[in-house]
């Protein structure tokens, strides 16, 4: 069976939400994708609490696993195998960016050639904590500000954000910090905001955090963090995540202060299917 092309009205996104639901912390970009604009790019199998899921509005596509290992296998292979009378489906693509727990890498290693991966960590706000203002002006970005906010990720480093995307702007909630005299070159110093978010879902996604090499140590990721939880509880969003490399122990640190808690580690990474692979 191949990928199943998602729409509202496809019959099978209530199981897929009942799925996504076991685990709504890990679900959570999965959970925000249901939006009415996002689905289509979704293309899913589901093999009992198992569910393999390839979001195409970025490139390469994220292939997301959940549920037990063995399912997960299931969902996989079911993925794979060429259904010709299947007009308008997916099968695994060529190409894809993992997002995949460890225990599902042995399902996974059967079609994807798994050579280059980092050690990400999932961490939640608890429901129950709230985040006082930190003093430090911020300034509230617009989608006028994407060649600036480009420009400062782009000065790079070994944990700068790789999942800037210019609509994730005017979708979410992104803030800056101007450099200031003290700070050296003037423009962004410091920038962060939301990957993704879906209110009816009530789930939220924060990244793109990132502070210019001269300008760190001055508390502007944590005063920026700070704001748009802000933000996000004020929306009524109870589920918030984000996603730390393993080994960013500053970021790791700064994070554990603010109240987010580890869920679990995960892989993630550019991978290509396995010539070898069992289709």
């Amino acid at each position: 069976m191949h990928f199943s092309p998602a729409s509202s009205q496809h019959p099978s996104v209530p199981h897929l939400r009942q799925v996504l639901r076991i685990d709504p912390i890990w679900s959570a970009y999965a959970l925000a994708d249901l939006r009415a604009d996002l689905l289509p790019f979704c293309r899913w199998s589901v093999a009992g609490d198992g569910l393999a899921l390839v979001y195409t509005g970025l490139q390469p596509p994220i292939l997301l696993t959940i549920g037990p290992a063995e399912d997960v296998a299931a969902a996989l292979a079911q993925a794979a195998a060429p259904v010709a009378s299947a007009p308008g489906t997916i099968s695994l693509p060529e190409e894809v960016y993992l997002s995949v727990r460890h225990e599902h890498l042995p399902a996974v290693e059967r079609w994807y050639d798994v050579q280059i991966r980092r050690v990400m960590v999932r961490m939640a706000l608890g429901q129950e904590v709230t985040l006082a203002p930190v003093e430090q002006p911020l300034t509230r970005l617009v989608p006028a500000d994407v060649p600036a906010i480009e420009a400062l990720i782009a000065l790079g480093g070994p944990y700068a954000p790789d999942g800037f995307a210019p609509y994730q702007v005017e979708d979410g909630f992104f803030y800056g910090v101007e450099a200031d005299a003290s700070d050296g070159a003037g423009g962004l110093a410091a920038v962060g905001g939301t990957h993704i978010l879906n209110f009816e879902e009530g789930v939220a996604a924060i990244g793109n955090v990132y502070t210019r090499a001269d300008c760190r140590g001055k508390g502007y990721a944590r005063a920026i963090t700070s704001e748009i939880v802000a933000q996000l509880r004020a929306a009524g969003l109870p589920t918030i995540v984000l996603n730390v490399n393993n080994e960013n122990t500053i970021a790791r640190n700064l994070y554990d202060s603010l109240g987010f808690v580890e869920h679990c580690s995960f892989v993630e990474g550019s991978v290509k299917r396995s010539a070898n692979d069992s289709e």
